[in-house]
Formats: C-alpha cells, structure tokens, sequence
C-alpha cells in the first residue's frame, strides 16, 4: 500500500485573541482541535465548512505558514514540524503549491504573464534562461492559453484565464501536492465548471493530490474523490463523496446538503447555452 500523501495526527492549533490589561485573562480560540485524517496520492481530498471552520488554518499549517499546537502532521512522509531553516523550508515548499481564491490579486500587476509563471523556476534555481522559457510555454499550454498571452499583464486577461495562469504557476515545479483555496468562488459561474475540469484534467496527467477547500457542497459532489466536513475546528464527518452525499450521519452535514441550490431546467438551459456559446474560451473569456 502508498505511503499516504497527508496524514493529520491529532492536530491542533489554538490562536490566543486577547487578554486584559492586567494580562491575566486570555480568550484561547481552537481554530483546529484533534484532527486526524489521511489523504491519499492522485485524490482530491475536499475539506467543507463555513467560516471559522478551520479549513483555512489547516490549509496554512500545510503550507507551513502556522505552526501546530499539537499533534503531527506529516507530508509525502515528512514530519513538517521537523523542518527547519529557510533551505529546508524551500526544498518543502517546492513539493507543495497552492491555487489562491483570487486570482485578481494573486497575480503581480506589474509582471507578464511569462514572468508571474517563471518566477517560482528563478526561485528554485531550476533551468537555464532557455530551460525555463521552454517550461513556460510548455505551461501555459498546459492550461489552454495562447502562446501569446505570455507577454500580456494579468489586467488584459478575464478572470477565469487569470486562474488559469495560477494554475500553471503552482503546477510549474512538478509539484505532488497542490492546496486548492476556494478556486472557483471569484468566477462567474459559467467559468467555473471549465476551470474545474482543467483541474481534473491536469491531476490525471501529472499524478497530482488536490486538498481542496470550499464552501461549496454542488462543486464537491462532481470533484472530490473524499470528504471531511469541519464545523468549529473540529472534524464531524467524513466519507467518500458519493456516500457521504448520499447518507449523511452529522446534523450539521445534513443541513449544509439541505442548503446546496437546486437548478431547475430552464436555469440549467441557460447555463448550458452559455458554455456551448463561450468555445473560445482561451482566447474570449474563461
């Protein structure tokens, strides 16, 4: 059997908000409590909760900007508490990469696109000028964008294609492990499913494990292979997606599916004459 991609051992992380000004009393919030879970390679593991969850805190100890409370965490391995010094962190973050909820703002204003996608190359060392320009336009392939658009500033480009040039740079170090943070939620609704099956189909090409955070249930159920909902740090329910969709056990589970928005058929038409409408996605709009 694989050595699983993620493993959450009892994980916790608390965050102490305030004390008064005698510094005697503290508000001690657990953002993470006990936590345990494991992902395994080329999944899409989807962590669902609303905010305040904790999703997010888990998705920031991943991507070693917070450090645990307790418990261990251990990726592709590696227990990530044991990493330290800023070379060790380097090598670490090059296996893991995130995909922003933003991409507007994750994106430098002032760089092309052949540069926002290089960058991480430079970085890491990796390539010759050449190398890397090849890699580049090999990526921004990848992604069903023009060859073209690689000398054109983030503002000339749609919101949907904006994610897209994310994408490629997290995917651009060869990367195992990539942290989608709610990829979708900035885009209009008739981007989103594209961009979802770029997703899809860039994991089955390059063997990759998703840690997908969302809010939304509708997305997951067509995405995700696994499911874990988290509800005030802590975790009240997990499952394959089918089976977790289909009989839920948690009260809480049971009313965020009761919340999912049903589309009726004539919506459903519109949608549809949108995306038939919109084939020049790479180029027009998505």
């Amino acid at each position: 059997m694989k050595e699983p991609m993620i493993e959450f051992q009892n994980v916790q992380k608390f965050f102490q908000l305030s004390q008064n000004g005698f510094g005697r009393t503290r508000t001690m919030v657990k953002a993470v409590n006990e936590v345990s879970f494991t992902v395994p390679r080329g999944q899409t593991f989807a962590v669902i909760g609303e905010s305040g969850s904790g999703k997010t805190t888990m998705a920031k100890m991943l991507m070693k900007f917070e450090d645990l409370t307790g418990g261990l965490i251990r990726v592709d391995g590696q227990d990530i508490s044991k990493i330290k010094g800023k070379e060790a962190l380097k090598a670490y973050r090059r296996k893991v990469q995130i995909v922003h909820q933003d991409p507007t703002s994750s994106l430098n204003p002032r760089k092309t696109i052949k540069e926002i996608i290089e960058e991480p190359l430079i970085v890491h060392g990796m390539g010759t000028r050449s190398e890397r320009l090849q890699r580049v336009r090999e990526l921004i392939q990848v992604v069903d964008l023009p060859l073209s658009y690689l000398d054109r500033y983030p503002h000339m480009l749609s919101g949907g294609q904006k994610q897209r040039v994310g994408i490629a740079r997290a995917i651009a170090l060869n990367s195992k492990l990539i942290i989608l943070d709610e990829p979708t939620s900035a885009l209009d609704v008739s981007v989103q499913s594209k961009v979802m099956d770029l997703l899809k189909k860039i994991q089955k090409e390059f063997q990759l494990t998703y840690f997908f955070i969302t809010h939304d249930l509708a997305l997951v159920k067509n995405f995700a292979d696994y499911v874990i909902i988290m509800e005030k740090g802590a975790l009240v329910e997990e499952g394959k997606t089918e089976q977790l969709f289909h009989n839920p056990r948690n009260l809480y589970t049971k009313n965020l599916l009761k919340a999912i928005p049903v589309i009726g058929e004539e919506e459903q038409r519109f949608l549809d004459r949108i995306q038939i409408e919109d084939t020049t996605y790479s180029i027009q709009g998505g």
